[in-house]
């Protein structure tokens, strides 16, 4: 019995992949409805097993499941995005101060993300893109030296994961944003921590108003495809 329940959560964490990689690539629209019947047929898979992807996907904020409407992608609203970006400001500014004596480790972990994150830029890469930048941003969560503290930031980044893809896509310079990343880095290893909180407000103010830019733009095809 357990060996056929680890089995099960392989195959849902699979059919999560799979879904993850279409949302994030742009395949499946923010919006877009997924009904469980065709969607389980044309994976090959069970129902109960793709409920199990549809869960971990929503845990992850990129699928919403509505008792009238079933699953769908998940959409950020205008009001959405000002939240998130307003916990980003109280979490990651503080932490940056808080980071007066930051471990060798961990200044080397962030130093190897700015290199991967401006590997997958020029790749034009921005899934990878994302996800480094987003594992960047986590490690500041790390000075906070609370693992409750961690883990909700993960579910609040989770949620901006969809929007920041879309957002590097029709950046008009995204190798713009790879020196800000680095001296960022470079300030926080240096000390000083005044001058790198306040770059980091800078870059969260401006990574927030290129966001609500792509919100309203989606919320408005949204209504011409709707006809609301």
């Amino acid at each position: 019995m357990e060996r056929l329940q680890i089995h099960r959560v392989s195959v849902a964490d699979q059919v999560a992949g799979i879904l993850r990689q279409r949302i994030l690539a742009g395949e499946l629209r923010s919006g877009t409805a997924l009904p469980e019947v065709s969607l389980s047929s044309a994976l090959g898979v069970s129902r109960n097993t793709l409920r199990e992807a549809v869960r971990i996907l929503a845990l992850e904020g990129l699928l919403k499941r509505d008792i009238h409407r079933g699953v769908s992608v998940s959409h950020l609203s205008i009001a959405d995005v000002r939240e998130i970006y307003h916990l980003r400001r109280m979490l990651e500014i503080p932490a940056v101060y808080a980071a007066d004596e930051p471990t060798g480790e961990i200044l080397e972990k962030m130093r190897a993300l700015v290199d991967e994150y401006e590997s997958a830029v020029h790749a034009r890469d921005w899934v990878l893109a994302v996800n480094v930048d987003l594992q960047f941003h986590s490690s500041l969560i790390h000075f906070h030296r609370n693992n409750r503290l961690e883990t909700f930031y993960q579910k609040l980044v989770g949620e901006l994961r969809m929007g920041m893809v879309l957002v590097d896509r029709v950046h008009d310079d995204p190798g713009g944003l790879i020196p800000v990343h680095r001296e960022i880095y470079e300030l926080l290893a240096a000390g000083k921590l005044k001058k790198c909180a306040a770059l980091l407000s800078k870059h969260l103010d401006d990574s927030e108003f290129r966001l609500r830019g792509i919100v309203s733009r989606y919320a408005e095809l949204r209504e011409v495809r709707t006809g609301t």
